[in-house]
C-alpha cells in the first residue's frame, strides 16, 4: 500500500508534466472571438513579456467544444495534440482518449458521432483518439476535437460566425500561470472592455485532471499508515514477550561476554531482515496491482500512463518500513540493559508479588471462569495495550469504510454534493428572453420533479484570481443545501458567497467585502457565506441574478432539471429539442456523464471497503494469534494446575477468550464513538488539497454499532479458535517440570 501510494502520488501525477513537456503544451490557454486587431495587440504584449518563452495562435471553431483542423493541431509549436490510436478511416473526427469506451459515450473507432442539436447537427466517423494535456478533458475547462481537412472546411463554411482564436502560451515558470492569466486578461480588457474570454491554466488543469488520483492516494496512504501502526504495536509486544520467555538464555549470553547493545542489535537485525524481505514481496505485488489502479484513474484523468519500474518509491517504501520496525524493536528491547546475568539465570522470577489482588477468588461472587479470566486480563498490561491499540484503530477504519459505503456505493449524492457542488439529471441553456414561456411549459410536464435556474460563468476577483461563478434567481432553492458550508445563501444584489478554500487563502471573512469584475465592469459585494465545490478547486462564488446584473446584462441562463425515476433521459432530451427548437442553445444530460465519472470512485471505494473488511479480520486473527500464543506460554504452568484441579479444555478456552474481551469491548466502543465524530474532519484533512474544507458525508450510527459488534464477535471467535491450543497442555508434563 505504501508503494502504491507513492507511485500514485508521485509518478502517476508527474506523468502529466512529462506529457505536457513532451508535447510542448502551453501553461495558459486563451480562447476569444477574433475581432478587429485583438490578435495583433495580444501578440505584441506576448512578444514584449519576459515571462513568455513562446506561444502559438491558431483558428478554431467553437460549438461548445473546440474543433481544430487535424493537421494544424498536430503541428502546433505550442499545445500540440498527439494521436494515440487511429483506424483506417480518412474522413471524420478524432476524439479525446478519455471518450473512448462504451456507456455513456459509445465511442470506438468507426462509430458515427453526432454533434449539434435538433435538425442542426453533423455526424462524423470516429477516425481515432488524441491526447492533449490542456484540452483533453472536460475538467480542463475546454476540450478539443480534431477534424480531417474536408470536414473542418465544411464546418468553417457552415459556421463562419463561430470562428475563434485559440492561443497557447508557454511561460518561463509554470508556477506563475495563474498570475500571468490574470495579468494578460486584465491588460486586454483595458483596451477591449467588451471582450469575452475562456481560459485555463497549468495550475488549474494539473489539479482538476487528477482529483480522483488525489482522493485515492490520500485513502491508500491513510490505510498504509494505520496498518504499519498496528504492525509496530504487535512487533513491540512480540519483542517484549521474547525477552521474557528467553531471559535465561539472554542472561547466559551476557555472562559469557555479550553486551546489551549486541543483544538488542541481534533482535533489530532479525526483525529488520524479515521486514525487508516482506517489503520486497509487497513492492512486487504493488506492481501487479498498479496497472488496474492506473486504468481506473485513467477514466478520470484521460492521459495515457505506462507502468514502469520506479526505484525511488521502492527505496522509500523499504527504508521507511525497515526503519520503523528497527526503531520499534530497539525501543522495545531496551529492557535487556536492565537484565543482570545472575537474575536472568534464575529466570528473573520474583518469589512474591506485592500487587493488590483485585479479584480475590475466595471472596468474589463472580463465576470461577469469569473471575479467572478477569484476573488474567488485569495481569496483562502490555497485552491489553496491544489489544486496545489494534481494536481502536480497526474501529476507526471500519467507521471510515461505513462512511465510504453509505456515501459512495449505497447513494452517491453526498459525494456529488461535495465534489461537484450542485448537479441534476438534465440541464438546458436558453435565451433569457424565452425564460417565461420555457418555465411555464416545464412546470406542466409531469416527468419533471424539480426545475430551477443554476447558471455559470467566470468573474475576476480584483486583487485575486479568476473565480467560477454560479448565479440563480433564488440560490437557496438549489438541491444541494450543503453547498453553503458556513453562513447563508446570498439573497440580495449586493451579496455573494465565496469558495471556502479560496476565502481561507485570501483571508476573506463573512461580513467582509470583495470586489468582482466582468468584462471591464466592477462591483463590491458583501460576503454572506462560504461555498464548497471541489470541481472548481474551491475557487468559486455564488450570486443572485440581480447580483450578476450589476456586472453585465447577461442573455443566457441555464435551468437544472431533476426527473422522476424511470424517465428515459435520451427520449426526454429529444422531445425537449423538438418542442423548443432554436429557442434552446444547448442541453446537457448531466446524470449520464456523472455516472460515468463516478464509476471510478465507486469501483475504487468498493475495492477499498472489501480490502478493509478482509484486512480487519486478518489483522485481528494475526494479533490474537501472537497474544494467545504468548499468554499460553507464560501461563503454561497455571493452565496445567487448573487442568489438574478438574477444569476442562472448553472451560479454559472460554476463560482465555474472555480474558481478551474487556479491552476489546472497551477499545472498540471508544473507537466507534470517536470515529463517528472524527471521520469527517479526517476526510477533510486528507482532501484539503482539492478544495474540501468541511466534509459533509453522512455518518450512519446504526452501521457503526453493527460494525463494532461485528468486530467484537470476530475477535471473540478468533480468540476461542486460537485458544484451542490449550488442549495440548498436559498436567503431568507441567508438574514433572517439562
Amino acid at each position: 500500500m505504501m508503494n502504491l501510494w507513492l507511485m500514485l502520488g508521485t509518478d502517476y501525477k508527474a506523468n502529466f508534466k512529462r506529457t505536457h513537456d513532451r508535447l510542448n503544451d502551453g501553461h495558459v490557454t486563451l480562447l476569444f472571438r477574433a475581432e478587429d486587431n485583438v490578435v495583433d495587440v495580444l501578440k505584441g504584449k506576448l512578444d514584449n513579456s519576459p515571462d513568455v518563452s513562446e506561444y502559438c495562435v491558431t483558428d478554431t471553431i467553437v460549438l461548445r467544444y473546440l474543433f481544430f483542423d487535424k493537421d494544424t493541431a498536430l503541428s502546433r509549436n505550442v499545445g500540440k495534440f498527439e494521436i494515440v490510436e487511429e483506424g483506417e478511416y480518412t474522413s471524420g473526427i478524432y476524439l479525446p482518449i478519455i471518450y473512448k469506451g462504451d456507456e455513456p459515450y459509445q465511442t470506438q473507432i468507426g462509430y458515427e458521432y453526432k454533434i449539434g442539436s435538433n435538425d442542426d447537427y453533423s455526424t462524423y466517423t470516429v477516425c481515432g483518439f488524441v491526447n492533449s494535456p490542456m484540452m483533453g478533458s472536460d475538467n480542463c475547462g475546454m476540450i478539443g476535437y480534431l477534424l480531417t481537412a474536408d470536414k473542418y472546411d465544411e464546418l468553417c463554411e457552415s459556421r463562419p460566425y463561430n470562428k475563434t482564436s485559440c492561443v497557447s502560451i508557454r511561460l518561463q515558470d509554470a508556477s506563475q500561470s495563474l498570475k500571468f492569466e490574470n495579468e494578460i486578461k486584465n491588460a486586454l480588457l483595458d483596451e477591449f472592455p467588451d471582450m469575452y474570454f475562456e481560459s485555463n491554466t497549468y495550475e488549474m488543469v494539473s489539479t482538476t485532471r487528477y482529483i480522483s488520483q488525489s482522493i485515492s492516494a490520500a485513502i491508500i496512504s491513510g490505510m498504509a499508515f494505520i496498518i504499519i501502526l498496528i504492525a509496530l504495536v504487535v512487533i513491540s509486544s512480540n519483542v517484549v514477550n521474547y525477552i521474557k520467555e528467553n531471559m535465561q538464555n539472554l542472561g547466559a549470553l551476557k555472562a559469557v561476554g555479550y553486551t546489551s547493545r549486541q543483544l538488542i542489535s541481534a533482535q533489530a537485525e532479525q526483525f529488520s531482515g524479515i521486514a525487508l524481505a516482506a517489503s520486497v514481496v509487497g513492492i512486487a505485488l504493488s506492481y501487479t496491482v498498479f496497472p488496474y489502479v492506473a486504468d481506473m484513474m485513467n477514466a478520470q484523468t484521460g492521459i495515457p500512463y505506462k507502468v514502469r519500474f520506479l526505484p525511488i518509491p521502492c527505496l522509500i517504501t523499504a527504508a521507511s518500513i525497515v526503519g520503523a520496525v528497527a526503531l520499534a524493536v530497539y525501543l522495545s528491547a531496551r529492557s535487556v540493559k536492565k537484565i543482570e546475568p545472575i537474575t536472568a539465570l534464575r529466570q528473573g522470577i520474583s518469589t512474591h508479588s506485592f500487587r493488590k489482588n483485585h479479584i480475590p477468588l475466595d471472596k468474589t461472587k463472580m463465576p470461577p471462569n469469569a473471575a479467572l479470566a478477569l484476573k488474567t486480563t488485569l495481569s496483562g498490561v502490555k497485552q491489553n495495550v496491544t489489544v486496545c491499540v489494534t481494536m481502536l484503530v480497526l474501529s476507526l477504519i471500519m467507521v471510515f469504510a461505513g462512511v465510504m459505503y453509505k456515501n459512495v456505493i449505497e447513494t452517491n449524492k453526498p459525494l456529488l454534493d461535495m465534489i461537484l457542488g450542485e448537479t441534476a439529471d438534465y440541464a438546458v441553456m436558453i435565451d433569457k428572453s424565452n425564460k417565461d414561456s420555457f418555465v411555464s411549459e416545464m412546470r406542466d410536464d409531469s416527468r419533471i420533479e424539480k426545475l430551477y435556474q443554476f447558471s455559470g460563468d467566470i468573474v475576476f476577483h480584483k486583487g485575486g484570481s479568476e473565480l467560477w461563478l454560479k448565479y440563480s434567481d433564488d440560490p437557496s432553492q438549489i438541491s444541494n443545501q450543503k453547498f453553503i458550508i458556513e453562513g447563508r445563501f446570498p439573497k440580495y444584489a449586493n451579496e455573494v458567497a465565496v469558495g471556502a478554500k479560496y476565502a481561507k487563502e485570501k483571508d476573506l471573512k463573512i461580513g467582509g467585502e470583495i470586489t468582482l469584475s466582468y468584462e471591464g465592469e466592477s462591483a463590491v459585494y458583501l460576503i454572506t457565506g462560504y461555498t464548497q465545490c471541489c470541481n472548481d478547486l474551491g475557487e468559486d462564488c455564488l450570486l443572485t441574478n440581480e447580483g450578476f446584473e450589476k456586472l453585465t446584462d447577461f442573455y443566457y441562463i441555464t435551468y437544472y432539471i431533476n426527473l422522476k425515476d424511470g424517465t428515459d433521459i435520451d427520449a426526454f432530451d429529444n422531445e425537449i429539442r423538438e418542442r423548443f427548437g432554436h429557442k434552446i442553445l444547448d442541453t446537457d444530460k448531466i446524470q449520464r456523464y456523472v455516472d460515468e465519472g463516478l464509476g471510478v470512485y465507486t469501483s475504487l471505494v468498493t475495492v477499498i471497503v472489501i480490502v478493509i473488511l478482509v484486512l480487519s479480520a486478518l489483522i485481528i486473527l494475526f494479533v490474537l494469534y501472537l497474544l494467545v500464543k504468548m499468554l499460553l506460554n507464560n501461563k503454561k504452568r497455571d493452565y496445567g494446575i487448573l487442568k489438574a484441579l478438574g477444569y476442562t479444555t472448553s472451560q479454559l478456552v472460554l476463560q482465555t477468550a474472555l480474558s481478551f474481551m474487556p479491552p476489546i469491548i472497551i477499545s472498540t466502543a471508544v473507537g466507534v464513538a470517536a470515529g463517528t465524530f472524527v471521520v469527517n474532519p479526517l476526510i477533510a484533512l486528507f482532501l484539503g488539497g482539492i478544495g474540501v474544507v468541511k466534509s459533509t458525508f453522512e455518518v450512519s450510527v446504526l452501521f457503526n454499532v453493527i460494525a463494532g459488534a461485528g468486530l467484537i464477535l470476530v475477535a471473540f471467535g478468533a480468540a476461542c479458535l486460537l485458544s484451542l491450543r490449550v488442549k495440548k497442555i498436559a498436567p503431568r508434563a507441567m508438574l514433572s517440570g517439562e
